[in-house]
């Protein structure tokens, strides 16, 4: 079935334009804004735990012919993944004279629904509930010693799990990656091989009693996509899974509900950016325990 209906959707992305939509062409959205403390990070290049604060707006829609996700994360680390300001020894030290780093990064997603744009139900069989064509881009950037500053583009279908509540998505994208390393000698940029990358997001609420909760995140898996630049050992697969316990305080405390979350999480990032283990980064895998509040506008 996926064979037949995948050129469908490329077609439908390379020839079909529709006109920006408007506020009363959405069906739902949601706007996000949250705060998480994370205090065992880990950054290439730094060998203690790294405290993470982070400020972050997420958004999603539904519309006419699909859905639409934003994401923007504003962080600062602690001195242990200092600024690129200081020598190499006081990076990997965390020396009482380097500064911790901050970071930007941004993510957007925009799908088009198969069933939506060809109004059909044939794009719904079995426990899927829908077949997307998904297109979307990353940027971030960091000033800590590794210096990030990375540009990403996705493109492929997203499977939409038919769920009696919430929502469970599965994208297989085609990922093409352009980079920068500060630890390469000639101070080269990074430009890596299309590779493949997937990704699943996901949210089920459900109750304990009176409590109100829900168990949600997202998953991702990026290829090996090749050496990016000459002097490079190449790039291993990564991983990095988010998933989370969110409770809804503010209907617990009698406030409106689905409004105030707070929780906690848990980040497992295997091979970081895609590092192999090496003299800056003896143990590329990331196992952090992290606090989020936040609030829903929409």
């Amino acid at each position: 079935m996926l064979k037949k209906v995948l050129p469908s959707l490329i077609a439908l992305y390379a020839g079909f334009t529709v006109s920006p939509a408007h506020a009363s062409d959405f069906q739902w959205s949601d706007t996000y804004l949250n705060y998480r403390y994370l205090w065992q990070s880990k950054d290439p290049g730094t060998y203690k735990d790294v405290h993470e604060n982070a400020l972050n707006l997420t958004h999603a829609d539904g519309w006419d012919y699909g859905d639409n996700f934003f994401s923007l994360d504003v962080e600062q680390f602690t001195r242990q993944d200092a600024t690129n300001v200081v020598g190499a020894a006081d990076v990997q030290n965390g020396a009482s004279k380097s500064t911790g780093s901050g970071e930007f990064y941004g993510l957007f997603r925009s799908s088009l629904s198969g069933n939506k744009v060809f109004a059909t139900k044939s794009f719904s069989f079995g426990p899927i509930k829908d077949v997307s064509m998904e297109i979307g881009a990353d940027w971030c950037t960091q000033n800590d010693a590794y210096a990030s500053n990375k540009k990403m583009i996705v493109a492929g279908p997203k499977i939409s799990i038919d769920l009696p509540k919430g929502f469970w998505d599965i994208s297989f994208h085609v990922a093409r990656e352009w980079n920068t390393n500060g630890f390469h000698a000639n101070g080269s940029s990074d430009n890596f091989n299309a590779t493949p990358e997937f990704e699943t997001a996901w949210l089920y609420p459900f109750a304990i009693g009176p409590v109100p909760m829900k168990f949600t995140g997202y998953a991702n898996l990026i290829g090996p996509k090749g050496k990016g630049e000459e002097e490079s050992p190449g790039r291993a697969t990564e991983i990095l899974a988010h998933p989370k316990l969110m409770f809804d305080v503010g209907a617990i405390a009698g406030y409106k509900p689905n409004k105030i979350d707070a929780g906690v999480g848990y980040e497992y990032w295997l091979h970081k950016f895609g590092t192999l283990s090496n003299q800056y980064a003896p143990n590329p895998v990331q196992h952090a325990v992290f606090f989020e509040v936040g609030y829903h506008f929409d």
